[in-house]
């Protein structure tokens, strides 16, 4: 299953809580019909097949395709100086 750092629980947590984002928001990844090699990412609510991962406070929903492609990843994340987030994955170590 996907992992978190914890800098990419912090960067999740900093943008499902801002103003107007939904209370059961998180990360929710997907990939887009006809786009091999093409991840989503986007604030958004779970989706009834979704795979829930939750770390420290951060929630990460994964499509059913995705939740297989990510499952030896992990995925780090920051913002930037002007609160833009940035979302890397890497192979599992070991």
């Amino acid at each position: 299953m996907l992992t978190l750092t914890e800098r990419a629980a912090g960067t999740i947590r900093a943008l499902t809580s801002q103003p107007g984002v939904p209370d059961d928001a998180g990360l929710r990844m997907s990939l887009p019909e006809g786009e091999a090699g093409s991840l989503v990412l986007a604030l958004d609510s779970p989706q009834p097949d979704d795979a829930v991962v939750e770390d420290s406070g951060a929630k990460v929903f994964l499509q059913s395709t995705a939740a297989t492609m990510l499952d030896d990843r992990e995925l780090d994340g920051e913002l930037d100086d002007a609160g833009q987030a940035s979302f890397t994955l890497a192979r599992k170590d070991g």
